[in-house]
This record gives structure tokens, C-alpha cells and sequence, in this order.
């Protein structure tokens, strides 16, 4: 959430014997002088400000003078919400992630083709650079071929990036961290082990790294349960402040017991909305279009969090997009919110059917204490 920018002058009190500060006006135009009596016996007299300009006199001539022009604050226009739009390639974007850096938005998806982890960048979320490579060389402990998807962490003096891959040792999903200086990378890692591998639990994907309010960091990610016929599970803990290490323990949050969500539920991401912490996750199957997104809400970081979408999703497939999911949530100048996810396109779903995971946008909205959302469509 950003900040409300707010502007205010203090009223300087000058009483008998003493100075003091009695009270906030508003935006600082013309003084004027106010004698009023205080609470107690003393007269106080203040410069206060009137923030009601002067009328405008007229010239010596006789000819009126001009209107000043009004502060360059106020001349300013407020902010405009965003208008995301997906790239008009219709590239593969599956289980997208943006990080807005320096002016720019930059997008991270789950490998395709020969690319670990596909970087692109746009000014505009409308003009998108074509992906390169943010992770060219895996580390040691990880096979090529299974990199998916990434989060990415700023920190002070460069950024990390947090990804799944196949184990050399366990042959199971774990997930690893890389650093760069910037935001497109090359990310490295020297690292010869995962930052977290849950073996007993099927191994481990979808990183997502969450900032709270007071700084602390944290990352949730999946435990690939329904690998070995488990339920999966949704997890948390807290980041060490560089975020290469975690602290304390993994916490779960969530599993899957509604029916809308089997066989599993992956790919969480934690963001704040209204003074609440709110938890999207994709349920279903990845390769239908029955995949879908939901969301719970949480009392903090480390839960416990009550699911708000039991019936059903909150984004599912409808004339524009089928299977939702892989979702993360942008965050505009505005204070609008936006949901960034992948979909297949209707009559190609499934890599086999020729079709691809490509990006698209819905907006958040509420609906009395529930979210809900607004899609729009895809770039042709």
C-alpha cells in the first residue's frame, strides 16, 4: 500500500511568558494575525494560517491583477489507476511474477523452452521487452529442465530470486535462492544445497517471498504432497533479512478440502489489502480448465488463515480465459490492485492441444467483506 501524502502547518503560539504549539491549519497561503483567549486566563496571539486566498486587487491602473496560480501540489493530477495489458505475442507465461524496479515492471515466469527462468521488462504494462535468461546457470544441486515459479525479493544493494528445481539427490522439487545486482539479473547462486527441501512431504515449489508492513520477510511456498498421493499444503516462515536464510519454523497454512481444488493447491501469494492479509492460491489441476484461483485471509504472516472461497473460486474459466491460476497481485500508484495469472486460451488448453499459459490481467474489487474481480481481455 503506498503512503497518503498529507500537508500541514503548525500554528505558533505566543503567550505571555511562554511559547508553545497550540494547534495543526491547514496548507500555508497568507498569515494573518488572530488574538483569541486560551483555556486559561493568558491573551494568545497566533500567526495562523488562512488557507482562503486574498481577493484580487486591482493594479495601480486600475487593471486587475492576474489570479495566482495555485501551488504546484495542487495543480497536480491524482493518480490514475493501471491499464495492464498482456503481451500481444500471446508468449508462455506461466506462473508469472512482477516486481515493479526504478520505473519499470519486470516479469518472471517458470522456464519455457531452453530459458531457466524467463525476465522481461515493460515501462507500462502494455510495451513488453522479449524474455531472457535471469537464471543462465543452475546451481550444482539442480537438474536442467524443471526451473518453475520464481519470486524475486529486493533487498538493500540487490535482489533474490527464489525458484523450484529437481533435486540431483532426491529427485524431488526443491527451492533454491540466487542473487544479482539487478533486477533482470544474471542471478547466481554458489549455494550447494536447497534453501528448503521437504522430502517427507513430496519436496517443495512455488516460492513466493511476502514483506510485511514493519519490514519483516517471510516466504511461502508449496509442499508438493500430492507427488506421493498426500494432500498438498500451503507453507510459511519468517526470512532472514538478507533473505538467503530462514528463521524459525515452517508453518502451514492451508491444504486442500474443498472440492474445487482437488487433486491440490499451490502457487500462494500473501499480500495486505485493507488492513488485512489476504492469501491466493490456485487449486484444481494445472492442465484443465477446471485450474482455478481462491484466496483465505490470514491473521498475520504465519496464519492462521481461514479459507473465504469453500464453495468456489474467485477467478475460475469463463469466454476469455480458461484455468486461471499461477496468480501474483500488483499494486498500482492509485491503490488499485491487480491480479497477474496465467490462462490457457479457449480451444487450446494443455501444451499438448498447441496451447500456451499466457499472461492476463483481472482487476480486484470488493463485494461487500468478499474481493471479486473484473477481467480484461487478451491483446490479440
Amino acid at each position: 500500500m503506498r503512503p497518503t501524502r498529507a500537508i500541514a502547518s503548525l500554528t505558533l503560539a505566543i503567550v505571555t511568558g511562554s511559547i508553545g504549539i497550540t494547534g495543526i491549519t491547514g496548507f500555508a497561503g497568507d498569515s494573518d494575525a488572530a488574538t483569541f483567549r486560551s483555556s486559561g486566563d493568558a491573551t494568545v496571539t497566533t500567526r495562523a494560517v488562512d488557507a482562503t486566498p486574498e481577493p484580487h486587487a486591482p493594479s495601480p491602473s486600475g487593471t486587475p491583477r492576474p489570479a495566482p496560480r495555485p501551488p504546484a501540489q495542487e495543480r497536480r493530477s491524482p493518480p490514475q489507476p493501471l491499464a495492464p495489458r498482456p503481451p500481444a505475442d500471446g508468449r508462455d507465461a506461466p506462473d508469472p511474477f512482477l516486481l515493479e524496479d526504478e520505473g519499470r515492471w519486470v516479469l518472471y515466469t517458470t522456464q519455457v523452452g531452453l530459458i531457466n527462468v524467463p525476465v522481461a521488462t515493460t515501462p507500462d504494462l502494455a510495451n513488453w521487452s522479449p524474455p531472457t535468461d535471469a537464471l543462465p546457470q543452475l546451481p550444482d544441486w539442480a537438474e536442467w529442465g524443471r526451473t518453475w515459479a520464481p519470486g524475486v525479493l529486493h533487498r538493500p544493494g540487490g535482489f533474490v530470486l527464489y525458484f523450484a528445481a529437481r533435486s540431483r539427490t532426491t529427485g524431488l522439487q526443491c527451492i533454491g535462492a540466487a542473487t544479482s545486482t539487478s533486477a533482470t539479473g544474471p542471478f547466481t547462486s554458489t549455494s550447494p544445497e536447497p534453501l528448503v527441501c521437504q522430502p517427507e512431504l513430496g519436496g517443495s515449489i512455488d516460492p513466493q517471498p511476502f514483506v510485511d508492513v514493519d519490514g519483516t520477510t517471510y516466504l511461502l511456498w508449496k509442499a508438493d504432497s500430492n507427488a506421493i498421493g498426500r494432500r498438498s499444503a500451503l507453507f510459511s516462515q519468517r526470512l532472514r533479512p538478507d533473505g538467503l536464510a530462514l528463521e524459525g519454523q515452517a508453518t502451514p497454512l492451508l491444504t486442500n478440502d474443498a472440492a474445487w481444488e482437488a487433486p491440490l493447491i499451490e502457487n500462494p501469494a500473501l499480500v495486505t489489502m485493507d488492513g488485512r492479509y489476504v492469501l491466493f492460491y490456485s487449486g484444481g489441476w494445472w492442465e484443465s480448465d477446471g485450474y482455478a484461483t481462491g484466496y483465505a485471509t490470514c491473521d498475520s504472516p504465519l496464519g492462521p488463515c481461514a479459507k473465504a472461497t469453500t464453495e468456489g473460486p474467485l477467478h475460475t474459466s469463463n469466454n476469455e480465459v480458461l484455468g486461471p491460476g499461477g496468480a501474483c497481485v500488483i499494486t498500482g500508484p492509485a491503490g488499485d490492485q491487480w491480479l497477474a495469472h496465467h490462462a490457457w486460451t479457449p480451444g487450446a488448453v494443455g501444451y499438448r492441444s498447441g496451447g500456451v499459459r499466457s499472461l492476463h490481467f483481472a482487476a480486484l474489487t470488493t463485494d461487500g467483506p468478499r474481493l471479486a474481480i473484473a477481467t480484461t481481455p487478451a491483446a490479440h
